[in-house]
């Protein structure tokens, strides 16, 4: 779970399956074209709101605590932290989790090779 320091407050967010298919389902996308917004997301506020927002619910639903703040409350976290313009910061963090947090591998499990006993 990633931690949003504020001045006053700490938000929590979480990202991973719930918030991939919710963000999918909000967007009407498919997770191949997930993973293409993803890469570009840094160019679009609307997305980057939508992936603080959501990964807050998701954080909220895996607590089970209520759902208080909207996307409004988001941009206000944004421009507390520094905007979406500084270079370095909670809301580059919280990107660099989200890709961690996101299971880029699908090349599907590994085969382990059997060694033969050598017979003498």
């Amino acid at each position: 779970m990633f931690e949003l320091r504020l001045k006053n407050n700490t938000i929590h967010l979480k990202w991973g399956t719930w918030a991939m298919r919710e963000f999918c389902k909000e967007y009407d996308i498919t997770l191949e074209k997930y993973f293409e917004i993803l890469a570009t997301s840094q160019k679009d506020i609307s997305v980057i709101i939508k992936l603080f927002y959501i990964g807050y619910k998701s954080a909220c639903i895996s607590k089970k605590e209520e759902i208080i703040y909207k996307e409004e409350d988001v941009c206000e976290w944004i421009d507390e932290i520094g905007s979406i313009f500084k270079a370095d910061g909670e809301l580059v963090e919280y990107f660099k989790y989200i890709l961690a947090a996101t299971n880029l591998d699908v090349s599907g499990p590994k085969e382990t090779e059997k060694k033969k006993a050598s017979k003498s």
